[in-house]
């Protein structure tokens, strides 16, 4: 029997695979770095989003975030990103001016019809669904996909808050399939970054799957897809 046959479970990840902010840091960051007069070529706005990806499973830099408050969060963010980047001048002030543009911004979440209708179809062939996802509060998670029209498609929703384990760490993983009671070999994860889903993904045992439209991660060592649809494809 194929692997693809004996796959009873789908999990995925949630910010950057099935839900999206709008409009996305990226591209203001891009746009600001335009204004500055550094315009970023493609390589460099690719390392930009896979420095994204990094900044939130770095463990060193977890540490500098505890107790800071949102300002102060998106300060270091974006102070980050562009001594990333490359950019030149003063970086505190860049990255002050960079959280005043995109906190004057109308930003909101939203999800793509092409992840309803894929979470929808998966479930109409039978496959038990499940979220697995680094937010700390379940219950702002909770009202998010409600909000959103998600909660109904999925038989586990678990926030890293209710486990007190993040991806990559294999506990969060193994605490989801214990609770949907699944079986890691049978069970397939999906997500955007590769350190935390496709690593963790591996460690606690499942089948990865990465999400990578913009090819930030050519070391990927699983499948990857462009589109999140193309799980139809390849899972009967």
């Amino acid at each position: 029997m194929s692997t693809e046959n004996s796959i009873d479970t789908v999990f995925f990840d949630l910010d950057g695979t099935l839900v999206f902010y709008e409009p996305d840091i990226s591209d203001v960051i891009r746009e600001f770095c335009m204004d500055l007069g550094q315009p970023l070529s493609a390589a460099a706005d690719r390392h930009g989003r896979r420095t994204r990806h990094e900044y939130f499973i770095d463990p060193l830099i977890r540490d500098q975030l505890a107790g800071l408050s949102d300002k102060e969060f998106w300060h270091h963010f974006n102070r980050h990103l562009l001594k990333a980047l490359g950019i030149k001048g003063d970086l505190d002030r860049l990255a002050a001016e960079l959280t005043r543009r995109y906190q004057a911004l109308d930003t909101s979440h939203f999800c793509p019809e092409s992840s309803h209708q894929t979470l929808a179809q998966l479930g109409a062939r039978g496959y038990r669904l499940g979220l697995i996802t680094n937010r700390n509060s379940a219950e702002r998670l909770i009202t998010l996909l409600d909000e959103l029209n998600l909660r109904s498609y999925f038989d586990l929703v678990l926030a890293s808050g209710e486990v007190g384990a993040q991806k990559p760490d294999p506990g969060i993983f193994a605490a989801a399939l214990e609770r949907i009671d699944a079986s890691p070999g049978s069970s397939v994860y999906v997500g955007d970054n590769y350190w935390a889903d496709v690593v963790g993904a591996q460690r606690a045992g499942l089948i990865p799957v990465l999400l990578d439209p913009h090819h930030l991660f050519p070391e990927a060592d699983c499948r990857i897809l462009e589109r999140i649809e193309a799980l139809l494809d390849w899972l009967p």
